[in-house]
């Protein structure tokens, strides 16, 4: 697993770059997803091309859901202004954690594929506390990460956490920031019909379903919510992107014909993919990020640890509602073994 420090440097520019800046974790979402014994057999997810990501990819149950959780979560790390700032609000206004929102992937993969996530636990520091809005001294989270995978893995082993975190198990990701050390376990879903509550989650992300829909407290799920909108805000950037892949992958990696996507800025940007289809997707992916906006991040590789990851199977945003300084971020971005 790949720790990675960002900072935003300049502001988002044009909607053909935000649109290509969302692409990229799509794709990443999609080539992390695969089948191992797929992965395997093309010899490892660095010899990947984007013309095998489309001839192995099948649509499946929870796509969606799983390229919504890293595309909540990248653009967290990322500073888009299409979520931070409201994210940012969110914590300060519910959890009282202040300086802006970070993000750390965290989410075991939902059909039995069980990834090691004890290295988020770099991500930490020893004094990292994770609030569950409750009374009393909040946990120290590092030292409660080996307890938390465990406790995913096995019902039994749900026991040995504290009461108030005894269903963190269930977070795709920590939200908080790095400043004040304090974290959030947050749930993200793609329905939000399947948003649910558990001891430690704090926060439900989720696309917003009405015009009253907004960020609340909901007593019922012990959840803070925060909802997504649609019109020119996050999900419709988000899907537009998740679309796009989806039919150049269907079109095996070239440019699909209008009737799928009408809108030739998307054949455009399927042009710019299917120029780079004999390359990996792992070599794609970056010149991507820098096509997407040159120097919107400064970025630097803090270490790199030998671990297995899998995207889980949830879900998350909205635009923005202010500007903020901007902050560091932290990514963890899952490497799949290579055989």
């Amino acid at each position: 697993m790949r720790i990675i420090s960002s900072r935003q440097q300049t502001e988002i520019e044009d909607p053909f770059r935000s649109k290509l800046a969302m692409v990229v974790p799509v794709l990443e979402a999609t080539l992390h997803s695969l089948a191992r014994d797929r992965i395997v057999r093309l010899g490892g997810i660095d010899g990947i091309t984007l013309h095998d990501l489309a001839r192995e990819f099948r649509t499946g149950h929870g796509d969606a859901g799983i390229c919504f959780e890293y595309a909540v979560h990248e653009a967290l790390a990322n500073q888009n202004e299409l979520i931070a700032p409201l994210a940012s609000e969110v914590l300060s206004k519910f959890c009282k954690i202040k300086d802006g929102a970070q993000s750390i992937l965290f989410g075991p993969e939902k059909d039995g594929v069980i990834p090691i996530l004890e290295s988020v636990q770099d991500a930490l520091s020893d004094d990292s506390v994770v609030l569950v809005g409750n009374a009393g001294r909040p946990p120290k989270l590092r030292r409660y990460i080996p307890q938390i995978v465990n406790a995913y893995r096995r019902n039994e082993a749900r026991n040995s956490l504290p009461r108030s975190i005894n269903g963190i198990w269930k977070a795709d990701l920590f939200i908080g920031n790095s400043g004040p050390d304090q974290w959030v376990a947050t749930t993200v879903k793609i329905n939000p019909t399947h948003l649910q509550g558990a001891q430690g989650l704090r926060i439900g992300i989720y696309p917003k379903m009405n015009e009253k829909d907004r960020p609340r407290r909901d007593d019922q799920l012990n959840l803070v919510r925060l909802p997504l909108p649609y019109d020119g805000a996050f999900m419709e950037l988000f899907y537009k992107a998740f679309n796009l892949v989806r039919a150049f992958l269907k079109a095996d990696g070239e440019v699909p014909s209008p009737v799928y996507l009408p809108d030739a800025e998307d054949r455009f940007l399927c042009r710019e993919l299917s120029q780079r289809k004999k390359f990996p997707v792992t070599q794609v992916l970056p010149a991507l990020r820098d096509i997407s906006q040159e120097n919107l991040l400064v970025t630097g590789t803090v270490t790199d640890v030998d671990v297995n990851a899998v995207l889980s199977e949830e879900t998350g945003l909205t635009r923005a509602l202010e500007d903020l300084e901007t902050t560091d971020s932290v990514t963890l971005v899952p490497e799949t073994e290579t055989g």
